[in-house]
């Protein structure tokens, strides 16, 4: 099975973005299949959902590695994000029954620029947030005391069902509530436990879509296969140039795309 070229490229691009801004795949990818390539939304959010199944594994595994992984957080993430995740699936099954093709991708492509400039702002907060981190002295150790866990819950519950309907929210909206939520846990700990629950999250939204046909494998694997050497050629680049530059240009650009969609 051959390749399309212009499927890698834009997988590099959205790859080298990433690696450069640190902004969510899923927020540059989808405008891009919606908009440029044409795909339907809800073959768009299927697709995404597994194509970044892989990088979410992988991510999960570093960090893990590294013990940036607060279990009490992720624990209390999924004990929301499982059931969120499902009613989100469950509500999408509904809306393939009783509501037309057209209207349904109309939906779809509405709340996905929805999600999208939630995702611009919680991307400024995690910027203000980033910057202070250093200020935030208090030792992980004390989480388990101090994790108000029914709002993590709730958190869990509000990004499972987001990432179900529209493949965005894992990251971009999971960090900055939990920044607020959470603050006696250090920031590198905070990354870490939103990296793994999407690292359980995305397959279960991914199976769901996959089950109902809205997946196309050879597109998610051109992706897939522009977008790993284009992480790490944005990390190569951001290492150089910094990135300060960018991530106003991107968030920009994604408020602009997601304004269309709506």
């Amino acid at each position: 099975m051959l390749l399309d070229p212009q499927i890698a490229l834009v997988g590099l691009i959205v790859g080298t973005f990433v690696g450069l801004s640190g902004i969510g795949g899923g927020s540059l990818l989808i405008p891009l299949l919606v908009l440029v390539l044409r795909v339907k939304p809800s073959l768009a959010i299927g697709t995404d959902l597994l194509y970044s199944v892989p990088t979410k594994l992988l991510a999960f595994g570093l960090h893990a590695r590294r013990r940036n992984v607060d279990w009490v957080v992720t624990r209390a993430l999924l004990g929301g994000g499982i059931p969120g995740s499902l009613a989100g699936l469950a509500t999408y099954a509904i809306l393939r029954t009783h509501v037309n093709e057209v209207a349904l991708q109309s939906t779809l492509r509405h709340a996905i620029g929805i999600a999208i400039l939630l995702a611009c702002a919680g991307a400024t907060v995690s910027w203000i947030v980033r910057s202070r981190a250093n200020a935030r002295l208090i030792a992980a150790s004390t989480a388990e005391a101090t994790t108000p866990v029914p709002t993590v819950i709730a958190i869990g519950a509000i990004v499972g069902f987001l990432v179900s309907i529209t493949s965005i929210g894992s990251g971009s909206i999971t960090l900055p509530l939990l920044a607020f939520a959470v603050p006696v846990v250090t920031l590198r700990r905070l990354i870490g436990s939103e990296i793994a629950f999407a690292a359980f999250l995305v397959p279960i939204a991914a199976f769901g879509h996959a089950s109902f046909g809205d997946v196309d494998y050879r597109l998610a694997l051109g992706l897939l296969a522009g977008s790993l050497p284009g992480v790490w050629l944005g990390s190569r680049l951001s290492t150089a140039l910094g990135d300060g530059w960018l991530r106003p240009i991107v968030v920009g650009a994604l408020a602009f795309a997601g304004a269309r969609l709506v």
